[in-house]
């Protein structure tokens, strides 16, 4: 047998799951312990979960938040029965003290990442959680979260996507659907943008770094992008690297664009 953390055991023939780390994390953390962060947010069953770090656990105020052997304890007193709920026998905090939690912490486009993640792939209601954010209104990180509640969105595919929406919005540009698809004039689908305008037909893809980076992606994307011009459509992309590079230059494409096709501020 191997330790794992203090009373905790593992058979080293077996290959742990993430869950399977969590658990024994819990059971090491002692009585008391609720599972919380992004280990609750995996699960909670999000579609893209962050689970190579350590596992995150809140306990009561005795003692003090750490680090230890793989688990990143959390103390406070702000828990209550309802922030509980109970996922494969452990304790973990609900739906929406989980995206409470995430939705204050650093960074911001990262925190709205998480949210969006949560709204798409689980029952995360927003109304309750603005409410849950109303009522906890001095907490750490609390002004954050209040700006970010209003920007949720389930079409969101990555955290890259919540990022882009989240500097458009503070560059007071209109808010943009996201997912938009568009069909030929036989109906069939051409293509889809991450972001965009049907209004004004604009739509905006956000590359990450393993996309469109091959000669055959960037065909596709030249032929996708040719489609959708000849149905109105104008087509950008940004990505990480220009926006960290230039995010006003960014930003000044796509308001060209929009100005171009009738919207003012």
């Amino acid at each position: 047998m191997v330790r794992l953390h203090r009373g905790v055991f593992a058979d080293p023939r077996v290959t742990l799951t993430a869950t399977d780390r969590i658990r024994a994390a819990h059971l090491g953390a002692g009585p008391g312990s609720v599972i919380a962060g992004r280990s609750a947010q995996f699960l909670h069953g999000v579609a893209y979960p962050d689970v190579d770090g350590d596992v995150e656990i809140i306990r009561d105020l005795r003692g003090q938040g750490r680090r230890r052997s793989g688990i990143h304890v959390i103390r406070t007193d702000q828990l209550g029965p309802d922030d509980i709920v109970e996922i494969d026998g452990m304790p973990v905090t609900s739906l929406v003290r989980t995206a409470f939690d995430l939705g204050r912490r650093r960074p911001d486009w990262l925190a709205l990442g998480h949210l969006d993640d949560m709204a798409r792939t689980t029952a995360l209601d927003a109304h309750a959680l603005w409410a849950y954010t109303r009522d906890h209104a001095h907490t750490s990180g609390i002004r954050q979260l209040r700006e970010l509640v209003g920007l949720v969105d389930a079409g969101a595919e990555s955290p890259g996507e919540s990022w882009t929406r989240l500097i458009m919005h503070r560059h007071e540009l209109p808010r943009p659907e996201t997912q938009i698809e568009v069909f030929d004039e036989f109906g069939v689908l051409i293509g889809r943008f991450d972001l965009g305008y049907r209004r004004y037909k604009v739509g905006i893809d956000y590359d990450g770094v393993e996309h469109h980076s091959s000669d055959e992606q960037r065909a596709h994307d030249a032929h996708r992008d040719s489609g959708v011009r000849r149905r109105g459509w104008i087509p950008l992309r940004t990505g990480a690297a220009a926006i960290v590079e230039n995010q006003f230059a960014e930003l000044a494409k796509i308001e060209r664009a929009l100005v171009s096709r009738g919207w003012r501020r």
